[in-house]
């Protein structure tokens, strides 16, 4: 992950993670029998790449680095304790709390006024919809197939 604006340069996606919901750029399987992966969301012009190791039964969350813009400037790193179970709402919290946490030190040092629960209010709204607009999708097309709406 460390290389990731590079490998973005010649990684095209290779499929879908059904567990994740990321974009699938790169994956291999270990002599361990996991399946480490590369996922990638996009949202809002932020570039969300997560790894992560798919079992039998289970999946963990490695590290997420969340980029910016077209040139893909680093902008959050999300360093995951070992053993974390991989979770969307766990994936999305995590760069929720260091987006935010990094904007306020930011606007802090640069002495920018902001409304805290704006900021909030907005990159919750921004991260949620990238991390569940499929699920919400597939939700409302299995509730008209069954007559619920």
């Amino acid at each position: 992950m460390e290389n990731l604006p590079a490998i973005l340069s010649v990684c095209k996606p290779i499929g879908k993670s059904v567990t994740t919901g990321t974009t699938l750029l790169q994956a291999y399987k270990a002599p361990s029998g996991f399946t480490y992966q590369l996922g990638l969301r996009e949202a809002s012009g932020l570039y969300i790449f997560e790894s992560f190791a798919e079992g039998v039964g289970c999946s963990y969350l490695d590290k997420i680095m969340v980029f910016f813009g077209d040139e893909k400037r680093l902008i959050a790193e999300v360093d995951v304790p070992r053993g974390t179970r991989y979770t969307r709402e766990q994936a999305l919290a995590s760069v929720k709390q260091k987006l935010c946490d990094f904007f306020y030190e930011t606007c802090s040092m640069m002495d920018v006024k902001f409304s805290r629960a704006e900021v909030v209010e907005q990159v919750t709204d921004i991260l949620d919809k990238c991390y569940f607009s499929e699920s919400r999708q597939a939700v409302l097309q299995w509730a008209k197939t069954v007559n619920i709406i």
